[in-house]
Order: C-alpha cells, then sequence, then structure tokens
C-alpha cells in the first residue's frame, strides 16, 4: 500500500511524537490534537489518513502516560473499564463513519471540537474533588459515556480525553489527576479497538505511526509527572491556547 509514510523523513514524525507525548502526559489526552494538525499541515497527509494514523500512534504514548499515573494511584480501574467497554462498541461505529464523510468534514468537526473544549476550559467552574462511587445507574451512564468516546476515538483520531476528563471532573467530581489516568485508560481500550478496524480498512501509515508513538514514550512519561505538580488552573489555559492553536492551523491548512 503506499502511503504518505514514503515522502516523510524521520525528523518531523519524532517531533510530532516528542510534542504529543508531552501534552499526552500532562493532560490526560491521546495526543491526537498534536498529531492531527501535524500530519496534515507538516506532512500533507489527508484528514481521514492521519486520523487512521494518529490513533495507532497514540497507543504507545498513553500506554507509557498511563504507567505514570499509575505510580502516582491516580486511576480508577473500575471506572475505566466500564467506559472502556462502552468505547469498544463506539470505536466500531466511529471507524465507520470515518470511512463515510468527506475530508473537509471531518476537518471541520475536528476543529469545532477543539474549539468548543476550548471555550469550555476558559470558563472556570468549581468542583468540589470526591471519591468515585458505582451503582447500576452509574454503570450504565460510564458505558454509555464511553460509547461516545470510542466513537469519537474511531471518527476523529483521538483518544476522547479531550472530553472525558471534563466530564470526569464537573459530573462525577473526580480529582484531576484521577480523571487524566482513567482517561488514559479508556484511550488504550478505545485505541486499540480503532486501530484494528482502521488497519483492517488501509487507513494507517504505520512506519510514520510508529515514529512518532515511540519518539513520544519519554515525553509521555515526563509529562504524567508534571501533572501531578502543575497547577490546575495554569494547566487548564495552556491547555486551552494550545486547542485553539491547533484548531486555527487545521482550519487554514482546509483552505489552502
Amino acid at each position: 500500500m503506499a502511503f504518505a509514510s514514503q515522502k516523510s523523513s524521520w525528523a518531523l514524525p519524532i517531533l510530532v511524537g516528542l510534542a504529543a507525548g508531552l501534552i499526552s502526559g500532562s493532560f490526560g489526552v491521546g495526543g491526537g490534537i498534536i498529531i492531527i494538525p501535524g500530519l496534515v499541515v507538516f506532512l500533507q497527509f489527508t484528514q481521514r489518513l492521519s486520523h487512521g494514523t494518529s490513533l495507532l500512534a497514540i497507543l504507545p504514548i498513553a500506554a507509557a502516560a498511563l504507567v505514570g499515573f499509575i505510580f502516582h494511584d491516580s486511576i480508577d480501574v473500575v471506572y475505566g473499564l466500564f467506559l472502556g467497554l462502552g468505547s469498544i462498541f463506539g470505536a466500531l461505529l466511529g471507524t465507520k463513519l470515518l470511512g463515510l464523510i468527506s475530508n473537509i468534514w471531518l476537518t471541520r468537526v475536528f476543529s469545532a471540537i477543539l474549539l468548543l473544549t476550548a471555550v469550555r476550559l476558559f470558563i472556570d467552574i468549581p468542583v468540589e474533588s470526591q471519591e468515585l462511587s458505582m451503582s447500576t445507574a452509574t454503570a450504565i451512564i460510564l458505558v454509555a459515556i464511553g460509547a461516545l468516546i470510542g466513537a469519537m476515538a474511531g471518527l476523529l483520531g483521538i483518544g476522547g480525553g479531550l472530553v472525558l476528563v471534563p466530564i470526569l471532573i464537573i459530573f462525577f467530581g473526580a480529582a484531576a489527576p484521577v480523571a487524566k489516568g482513567t482517561s488514559l485508560l479508556v484511550t488504550l481500550i478505545a485505541g486499540t479497538t480503532g486501530t484494528w478496524r482502521n488497519y483492517r480498512n488501509a487507513n494507517i501509515d504505520i512506519p510514520v505511526a510508529l515514529k512518532i508513538g515511540l519518539a513520544g514514550i519519554p515525553t509521555a512519561l515526563i509529562g504524567s509527572q508534571l501533572a501531578m505538580v502543575m497547577s490546575d488552573r495554569v494547566s487548564t489555559v495552556l491547555f486551552a491556547l494550545l486547542l485553539l492553536v491547533s484548531a486555527a492551523r487545521l482550519l487554514h491548512s482546509a483552505r489552502t
């Protein structure tokens, strides 16, 4: 299969991977918000191919970041598994939709999600952290949320942490580090499912994805340690600014 990797160098994928790893570890996301703009803007990938490649690249990065959160006991495994169960079905749906939606609409949807998330992050809503509890109703809700996150992962090539981390903090009262660690576990489950489907659909540039993913491992570990000491407000503002820049670059590239 002829993919874009035939004309890409080592340097750009590695730089993208280093940046994605740091973002993943620091904010509990897969890193797709860095990987996808990098692939589209700098490596001239189509939007569809960038989404499939990003999802594979995310896996080693998210796994490395998750290790850092495990060391600090900042993960709720039960919540993560129920969310992950739903994400499997969602990812299968998302990867199916990926083959049906045009590149320009993928760009618009992805950019809109980045912009809306950035606006939400700039709004400071006080939330009191609490111990996560489990009931039958909670389990059902988590599976439904997981399906949404999985669909986003499969369709948009991101781990879903952009949406899941705020949900866990605002609606479930999870502490920020626990929300980030749990999000990374769900990212691994959804990303694995989506990557399998993308591989079957020949929508992955495997060499580029591996370069990005492996390069992001050390910075993901560093980022997971930064997440434990960084001020929540500083972290949120920086993350929101990053989303705005990423959305602007993507929209610009889609018009040129």
